[in-house]
């Protein structure tokens, strides 16, 4: 009888083992999958808008503007990574980060989600004030994966 149960207790600790680093593993979470459009005002007055298109794959594109106060206006892509991991958004741009920025994120309303940062460059000093809202303007196209992950 003690046998048994230590076997179970034993199969028990392992299975709490197996959920716990699932739970902390990457992952790609299917809300974020598609094509968003977002807009930030700084204090300065620079107003930021971009299109970013998050793929199944875990890639991205963001197609920025940045429209100063004196109405200069300047545009620029960026790409890169994107995952989920321990209940944040990570992304990085690829190769001009050395780390990953990290953010909060939540859906208030349908399709849209509100991001506030975390983490940048390896920095979490002054970061709370950074947020911002995607809105989905299109669901991204089916990805076909391949046998060769």
């Amino acid at each position: 009888m003690k046998l048994v149960f230590l076997v179970l207790l034993a199969i028990s600790l392992l299975g709490c083992n197996a959920i716990t680093a699932a739970n902390q593993s990457p992952f790609i979470d299917v809300k974020l999958i598609g094509l968003w459009k977002g807009e930030h005002t700084e204090q300065s007055g620079t107003i930021k808008s971009w299109t970013q298109t998050r793929n199944a794959d875990g890639t991205y594109t963001i197609e920025f503007s940045f429209k100063e106060p004196d109405d200069t206006t300047k545009s620029f892509t960026e790409s890169g990574r994107w995952w989920v991991q321990d209940a944040l958004f990570y992304e990085i741009a690829l190769p001009d980060m050395a780390q990953p920025d990290k953010y909060k994120y939540s859906f208030k309303e349908k399709d849209c989600v509100s991001f506030v940062l975390v983490e940048s460059n390896g920095s979490t000093e002054g970061i709370d004030a950074y947020s911002f809202r995607e809105c989905l303007i299109a669901d991204s196209p089916p990805v076909s994966m391949g046998s060769s992950i």
